[in-house]
């Protein structure tokens, strides 16, 4: 099931446009509580100024309670800061509450093939949030992750990619390729269970 939660009826309308025909609309955060008790496997779209809800604090609460569904936040003033929290708290996707609704179906996709979606830009930037973060305490970062799985050479790479290393530069400092890199990701993936870059990162500062 698909909920789309918002206090907006035009963000209700815009989204609805773009997603299944059975998506359930709910209107505050008692109502969208209802819709979910006792049931499991939901993809919300969900406002972060949802009526009630409390904001982040809030979302992080949702997801603990709810922890089988998969939240995809959309806010109507994305920022930085915003989106770097609410993927702490869980989310699987953040995005403009606006978003064009020919791109919901990407999202939905996206989030349900157990991926994360978020804009490029912002991937970057939260990347470097997290490497700023393993700079202040990088000895208690490392240890948050267990990489014992991982080979030598994966390991350098996961902790690359935790000091927001791009591919590029991962190859130029191991002396391999970009093709090579990203095959030693791929199982780096697979073996710490992300899905992706940006979680991969989150997971090395041992924020996630």
């Amino acid at each position: 099931m698909i909920v789309l939660a918002s206090g907006d009826q035009d963000v209700l309308r815009r989204w609805g446009s773009g997603v299944p025909d059975h998506a359930v609309p709910v209107h505050d955060q008692a109502e969208l509580a209802r819709t979910l008790d006792g049931q499991a496997g939901q993809l919300v779209l969900l406002d972060v100024a949802l009526p009630g809800l409390g904001g982040v604090a809030g979302v992080a609460g949702l997801i603990s309670r709810h922890s089988q569904c998969r939240v995809v936040a959309l806010s109507h003033a994305p920022s930085e800061d915003e989106g770097f929290e609410l993927l702490r708290a869980g989310v699987r996707g953040y995005c403009n509450a606006y978003i064009d609704p020919r791109l919901l179906g990407k999202v939905l996709a996206t989030v349900q093939g157990g991926e994360v979606w978020v804009g490029r830009k912002l991937v970057d930037r939260l990347v470097g949030l997290v490497a700023n973060s393993r700079a202040v305490e990088p000895k208690a970062a490392v240890a948050a992750v267990d990489l014992g799985s991982l080979t030598p050479r994966e390991r350098q790479i996961a902790l690359l990619i935790g000091e927001g290393a791009s591919n590029k530069v991962i190859a130029r400092r191991l002396d391999i390729t970009e093709r090579t890199v990203k095959a030693h990701l791929g199982s780096v993936f697979s073996k710490l269970g992300v899905a992706g870059r940006l979680q991969l990162a989150l997971l090395v500062a041992g924020l996630a």
